[in-house]
C-alpha cells in the first residue's frame, strides 16, 4: 500500500513528459512538378467593346423632362434607354424607353412643377451592350 501512492505519481510524471517529448507532425507532402511539365494559364485579357456613339440630350420644361435621341452613328442600334431622373426632393423618377427613335422626343411628364436635379440615361444596343449615353444636371 505504500508503493501505490509513489508509483502512481511516477506514472503519472511518465505520462506528462511522454506527451510532451513527442516528436511535431510532419509537413503535408507538396507535390513536386516534373521537368519539362507546362502549365497552361487561362486566357483572361477580355476585348473591350468599342464606344457607342450616340447622341441623348435632356431638358427640364416647368411640368416636364423632355428626352431627345439627337442621332449619332450607333444611333440606329439603340433599342432601349434606361431613363433616371434624381430630384430635388430625394425621390427619382425611373422609364424605360422602347426602340426610341432617331429626331424623336419623349416628355417624363411631372404631376406639378418638375423638380428633377439631375438625369442619367443607359442606352441598350442592339447586341445586349449597355452604355451611359448621359449624366447632367438639368
Amino acid at each position: 500500500m505504500r508503493w501505490i501512492l509513489p508509483v502512481g505519481c511516477l506514472l503519472f510524471l511518465m505520462v506528462i513528459f511522454s506527451g510532451c517529448i513527442q516528436s511535431p507532425p510532419s509537413a503535408p507532402a507538396t507535390p513536386v512538378p516534373t521537368p519539362g511539365e507546362v502549365i497552361l494559364l487561362p486566357d483572361t485579357t477580355a476585348t473591350q467593346h468599342p464606344r457607342m456613339a450616340v447622341n441623348v440630350s435632356a431638358e427640364k420644361m416647368t411640368d416636364s423632362v423632355v428626352i431627345s435621341v439627337d442621332g449619332g452613328n450607333d444611333a440606329g442600334a439603340l433599342t432601349s434607354l434606361a431613363v433616371r431622373i434624381n430630384n430635388y426632393d430625394g425621390t427619382s423618377v425611373q422609364r424605360t424607353l422602347q426602340s426610341p427613335g432617331i429626331g424623336k422626343q419623349y416628355r417624363i411628364q411631372y404631376f406639378r412643377t418638375a423638380n428633377a436635379a439631375n438625369v442619367n440615361i443607359i442606352g441598350t444596343f442592339s447586341d445586349g451592350y449597355q452604355q451611359t449615353l448621359l449624366m447632367t444636371t438639368v
